[in-house]
């Protein structure tokens, strides 16, 4: 109930709505709902106003209601199809304070492009906007939405005393804006019945229409333009000067949006009109030869209106494209983010896209991320392990797990003393990384920098790899790592210049898939055992295991299968039963008998290795 009253949530009612609908004179494209709350007001046009009676429907009265044979076997009755004038919208835009209904926007294919409408900066491609807005700020909300649109309807209910009594600035310029572009109408008992909140307080039922009139009055268009040649002659360079570049970064690229948009609306106005003008004249020689016409045929025309704003929000969508990827791609992300983490937003760029390109929507998203830095850094080690167990199998060392959900008790870690990242692309005369293969160094760089603690740039392997020649083959040291490369192969070996380096890693993931205990004083000496001489195991391991192999056209990768199994995706489970098998087959010949430590005094070794751990017991992941 607190965040009801703080939003002054008072959703519209389905008769309320109707008669909002009733208010648009122009059919409706693109909408806006800037309050959008659970999106009352687009589910009742969307389905058809179905909790109405034909006459509580205003549009209706006009309708004759009689059936429509449509086709051999299809009829409908016309009163019907009226009622779904409004379901089939090109395009529904919203914005929402309350991210919890967002949910129920989102399941009626509306964009969320905002959360604060006052934070919104341009609706310059809506043409209809349809707004309960919260009373206590009604005003302040109609004015923005009027200064934000372009060439659109807008439809709001406010609080009538707001127009009524219009003592203040705001309330005075609203009031004189619906003397020159619209009208009002004042309701009594719309919140009383078939609403989720109710209120006895009377509103006013507002309509403007904002029609520019620059691009539309041809008469002083053309009676602006120069006659003859004196149209030729060259555009002023100084238009095309490169902008001075303020130093804050998301104020740059805003600013660049805002001049860009202005430069696309003047752009596709002009286009308009040209089109317009060109079609008016007639066609060429040559069109009219191939279409076998005289000279007073001319191509129809539509509206230069609408010509203009269909170019524009066209051109439109792409600025906010190139502006959003501006901030995606920026220093800002790439300097905290690993190239996986940047690819998983990447991927989920059409949700951003449709943000509206404003700087508190940067800002919010960029604290959005920075908020969400514990569980991103947390999938970027998984995904670094992920990624160094998968490139080869050299790097791999296999144990049997200490607790598992999965149903094969098997563990991977990656090799202490070394290891090797194959296909790496690096040019043959600068001796440079590819960005993709670039990032991939940054990325160990970022998770290694996280695990021992440092959130500053150090001496890692991007930098290494920049400052050395390395097509030398000689070995680079780093903070964390040597490392050599390999011409030839394209391969980078790995050298942690301690084995504590690379069991920062193993333990993160071990302890975060229960392949580790917490702390090991939980596990049996044979368990440490088998773990830290994993190395020299896993290559008994991998001898039985390909003796097993029910072919010979190579060897399988287990490795992988274990990633696959324990990220809960499909997998064949032979390859891990025969690794279960030749684990087992060497604990045996080796006497090991790997599980918990004594739970207390008394308790056999025969218990200690029948104990099953549940999942409910306690679990710790390695500090950060």
């Amino acid at each position: 109930m607190e965040i009801i009253l703080n939003y002054q949530y008072y959703p519209t009612g389905a008769h309320t709505a109707a008669l909002m609908w009733a208010k648009f004179k122009r059919p409706v494209r693109h909408l806006c709902d800037p309050s959008a709350g659970k999106g009352n007001l687009i589910r009742y046009a969307k389905e058809g106003f179905t909790e109405l009676t034909d006459d509580q429907i205003p549009w209706l009265e006009a309708v004759p209601d009689e059936e429509i044979q449509h086709g051999r076997h299809r009829s409908f009755r016309r009163r019907d199809r009226a009622r779904e004038k409004f379901s089939d919208l090109l395009e529904i835009s919203a914005v929402e304070i309350n991210i919890e209904h967002h949910a129920n926007l989102k399941e009626l294919d509306v964009k969320v492009i905002g959360y604060d409408f006052l934070d919104v900066s341009s609706l310059a491609t809506v043409g209809s906007v349809i707004m309960n807005p919260p009373f206590a700020d009604g005003v302040k909300h109609v004015l923005h939405a009027w200064d934000l649109v372009y060439d659109a309807e807008v439809v709001a209910i406010i609080n009538a005393e707001s127009i009524k009594n219009p003592y203040s600035q705001e309330r005075r310029r609203l009031v004189e804006l619906i003397e020159s572009y619209g009208s009002v109408e004042f309701l009594q008992s719309q919140f009383v019945s078939d609403v989720e909140r109710t209120s006895e307080v009377e509103v006013a039922l507002i309509y403007l229409e904002k029609v520019p009139g620059k691009y539309l009055d041809m008469d002083t268009l053309l009676s602006g333009l120069r006659r003859g040649d004196s149209l030729r002659g060259e555009i002023d360079p100084g238009v095309c000067t490169a902008l001075a570049l303020p130093t804050n970064f998301i104020n740059d690229t805003f600013y660049r949006f805002e001049q860009a948009v202005e430069a696309a609306r003047k752009c596709s106005e002009a286009e308009a009109i040209c089109n317009h003008l060109s079609n008016g004249l007639g066609l060429t020689l040559e069109d009219m030869q191939a279409k076998g016409v005289g000279n007073d045929f001319r191509e129809s025309t539509g509206s230069i209106r609408n010509s203009a704003n269909d170019e524009f929000r066209k051109r439109y969508a792409d600025l906010k494209k190139r502006a959003w990827a501006q901030i995606i791609r920026s220093s800002l992300l790439t300097k905290k983010l690993s190239n996986q983490a940047r690819k998983k937003i990447e991927a989920s760029s059409q949700s951003i896209y449709d943000l509206e390109f404003s700087i508190p929507n940067v800002h919010g998203f960029l604290a959005g991320v920075i908020g969400s830095m514990g569980e991103i850094y947390q999938d970027m080690v998984c995904d670094l392990f992920d990624t160094i167990i998968e490139r080869s199998s050299d790097n791999v060392v296999f144990f049997r797990s200490f607790k598992s959900n999965q149903k094969h008790r098997i563990g991977v870690r990656i090799r202490k003393t070394r290891f090797i990242i194959p296909r790496f692309s690096v040019s043959s005369y600068s001796g440079s990384l590819d960005y993709e293969s670039e990032h991939f160094l940054s990325d160990i760089d970022k998770v290694f920098g996280y695990l021992h603690g440092i959130t500053e740039a150090y001496d890692g392997l991007a930098d290494g790899f920049k400052r050395n020649n390395v097509l030398t083959g000689n070995r680079v040291a780093t903070k964390f790592f040597d490392f050599r490369y390999y011409k030839g192969a394209g391969t980078i070996h790995f050298y942690p210049k301690s084995e504590e380096v690379v069991e920062k890693i193993n333990l993160f993931v071990g302890r975060l898939r229960r392949w580790i205990p917490g702390d090991f004083t939980e596990a049996n000496q044979d368990f440490k055992t088998q773990y830290d001489k994993g190395e020299a195991f896993t290559k008994d391991y991998m001898d039985l295991y390909k003796k097993s192999a029910r072919t010979s056209y190579g060897w399988d990768r287990p490795a992988l299968k274990v990633l696959r199994e324990v990220k809960g995706l499909d997998v064949d489970g032979s390859e891990l039963d025969r690794m279960d098998a030749a684990i087992d087959a060497v604990h045996e010949e080796q006497g090991l008998r790997c599980g918990p430590a004594l739970a207390g005094p008394g308790q056999s070794d025969i218990r200690q290795i029948a104990h099953k751990p549940t999942d409910s017991e306690p679990f710790l992941l390695l500090a950060a």
